[in-house]
C-alpha cells in the first residue's frame, strides 16, 4: 500500500496529507494543529458521487449519528497502518468509540 503524503511547513513539522483512496472511492485530507503533532481536521469527499460535497471533521466538535441521531463529540485521531482512526465519545453513555475516519460520512 502507498505511504500516506504529508506536506511539511517550513521547519519539518507535519501541516496536512492525503490517504490514498479507499475501495470504496473515498478520499481523505487530514490537518495537523500548529505544532505538526496532533491530526486536528479531517475532510472526507466520494469525488464518484459528488467531488464538491466535502465534509470537515474538527476534535472537539460535535456531531449526530446518521442512523439514531445519537450526538458524539469527536476526542481525537490517530494514524495507524495506513489508516486514520476516529475516537467518538457517545453523549448518551460516556462510552467511547473507535472507528475508520473514511466511514465518517456514514456515521
Amino acid at each position: 500500500m502507498l505511504q500516506p503524503y504529508v506536506q511539511l511547513d517550513e521547519s519539518g513539522r507535519p501541516q496536512k496529507g492525503n490517504l490514498p483512496e479507499t475501495a470504496e472511492g473515498r478520499v481523505v485530507e487530514f490537518y495537523y494543529d500548529t505544532g505538526g503533532t496532533d491530526i486536528t481536521v479531517v475532510f472526507v469527499t466520494i469525488p464518484a458521487q459528488d467531488a464538491s460535497r466535502k465534509r470537515a471533521f474538527t476534535v472537539g466538535k460535535t456531531f449526530k449519528t446518521i442512523s439514531t441521531l445519537e450526538d458524539f463529540t469527536l476526542v481525537k485521531y490517530d494514524l495507524i497502518d495506513h489508516k486514520i482512526l476516529a475516537t467518538l465519545e457517545m453523549f448518551a453513555d460516556g462510552s467511547k468509540r473507535q472507528i475508520d475516519a473514511s466511514r465518517l460520512l456514514d456515521y
